[in-house]
């Protein structure tokens, strides 16, 4: 579809039909990005205290948070506010989750979860606002890189509606907004011959995926001699997990055009992207992030800490000080860019490794962590891959977890791994941490034999291939 149609006419009426004001978001966000940082301020201001009165017109456990404090939203400066109100963690939340949600929302109420990269996943409320204000930063941040709305975007990524085949109205929508995609979850070698074939036919302006994922294609198409470059290709997105130099490298040198970082989570939204000079941006448009010590308290600019957000365009469940247990440090000074958007860095981000399955195929390992997301009984959870292909997952296990449930992990692992792994659910008390104190999610080491040579099954063989083990991922 040609991309003035879907930029001028079909993506807005998509959005419009799903009762999104995305487009409307998105000319905001243009504008916004220019402005002085006190203009910014000024701006946050305003949404701040707009989110904190709704919070407490219409969720109890804001309202007896905000009386605790000793604030009042409705008179008080709301950066004061912010200022006085304790984090809010994972356990907080699932403790009061149908307290924090503003159920007559006008923007709806919808169910999500996240991928549980924390080894702890959390099921958590959205709101369409916030959905159209993250997706028109996405669409701000792309035409940075002289990607514009509309254009054809292919994607190597994964998600729970994803998983198996696509509906087929889910197909057509792709097709009519210029949407290509290519599972991350399936990185066999037959099927990563398939993607380079799609690429050079679809002619992306953009791809976008998981950074290990993008990287581990690229080896593979070195490691048979087929180089894929799409004329229009001008960027390379990636984001969900850490990107570190040698993927950026790889990546870069393959498709010969710039890679570009983004930091966000899916219950905390779009939070920052990389520009064209290489700065981290902030889209402090609509959140707020501070970076706090152990004890929860402010850390000074370029001094690393926890990343804590509050999204000013999440109402059905206000996120207020939300501690991500992201590692970061922000910035000071400006970009040579020209936007006043805040800058920051991040110290220690989430990381990905793949599993084997057992016919060989490098299976990404959020494939297996969106099986247990969704129950709501899995605290925290750890995924360990030995040698042979066994899987061994340690599940803490919460009220309500029983027999049905551990069925419901075993027939989603093989499902995904394939019938003959030999596999293990074992209920445990507690998860130890890594030595640096963050929680290492999953360990492959059948990766790591089969990139050391092993020879076994369909994975990628050949020269290039990068480092792989033990990884450790936001808490």
């Amino acid at each position: 579809m040609h991309p003035l149609i879907v930029r001028n006419l079909l993506s807005p009426l998509h959005e419009w039909i799903l009762g999104r004001r995305t487009f409307r978001y998105w000319r905001d966000l243009n504008r916004e990005q220019w402005y002085a940082p006190e203009e910014l301020r000024a701006l946050q201001a305003e949404k701040l205290r707009r989110l904190l009165c709704l919070a407490s017109d219409h969720c109890a456990f804001y309202r007896e948070r905000f009386a605790d404090s000793g604030v009042d939203p409705s008179v008080d400066d709301p950066f004061s506010v912010l200022g006085r109100l304790p984090l809010l963690d994972k356990g907080t939340i699932r403790a009061n989750r149908e307290r924090m949600t503003y159920r007559d929302c006008p923007a709806g109420v919808y169910a999500s979860a996240t991928g549980g990269s924390t080894g702890e996943p959390l099921v958590f409320h959205y709101d369409r606002r916030r959905i159209a204000y993250d997706k028109a930063a996405r669409m701000c941040t792309h035409q940075w890189f002289g990607v514009l709305a509309g254009e054809r975007e292919a994607y190597l990524w994964g998600a729970p509606a994803e998983i198996g085949r696509q509906e087929k109205l889910r197909t057509w929508r792709d097709r009519l907004t210029n949407e290509l995609l290519l599972s991350a979850f399936n990185m066999s070698s037959e099927m990563m011959r398939r993607y380079l074939d799609s690429l050079a036919r679809y002619n992306p302006a953009a791809l976008f995926g998981y950074p290990s994922s993008i990287a581990l294609l690229c080896e593979f198409g070195r490691s048979i001699g087929r180089v894929v470059r799409p004329s229009n290709l001008r960027c390379v997105f990636v984001s969900g997990e850490a990107l570190d130099a040698g993927q950026r490298a790889t990546i870069s040198d393959y498709f010969q055009v710039p890679v570009a970082d983004g930091y966000g989570s899916r219950e905390a939204g779009f939070l920052a992207h990389e520009c064209p000079d290489g700065r981290l941006h902030v889209m402090s448009q609509n959140l707020i992030i501070e970076v706090v010590d152990a004890e929860g308290g402010p850390v000074p600019v370029g001094k690393p800490g926890e990343i804590v957000i509050t999204h000013l365009d999440a109402w059905a469940m206000p996120m207020i000080r939300y501690r991500t247990e992201d590692l970061g440090r922000l910035a000071s000074g400006s970009c040579r860019c020209g936007r006043g958007l805040p800058l920051m860095d991040m110290v220690a981000g989430r990381r990905t490794d793949h599993l084997v399955a057992a016919d060989g195929t490098l299976k990404h390992a959020l494939s297996l962590i969106y099986v247990l997301r969704d129950i709501d009984s899995v605290g925290r959870f750890h995924i360990r891959q030995g040698p042979r292909r066994d899987v061994d997952i340690r599940v803490v296990p919460q009220r309500g977890f029983g027999d049905g449930e551990r069925r419901r992990i075993e027939s989603g692992v093989r499902r995904q791994l394939g019938g003959g792994i030999d596999l293990r659910v074992r209920l445990v008390d507690r998860i130890e941490t890594c030595a640096s104190g963050k929680h290492c999610y999953v360990t492959s080491e059948a990766v790591r034999t089969a990139r050391a040579g092993s020879g076994e099954g369909d994975v990628i063989s050949g020269e290039g291939r990068g480092k792989t083990g033990p990884l450790e991922v936001k808490g």
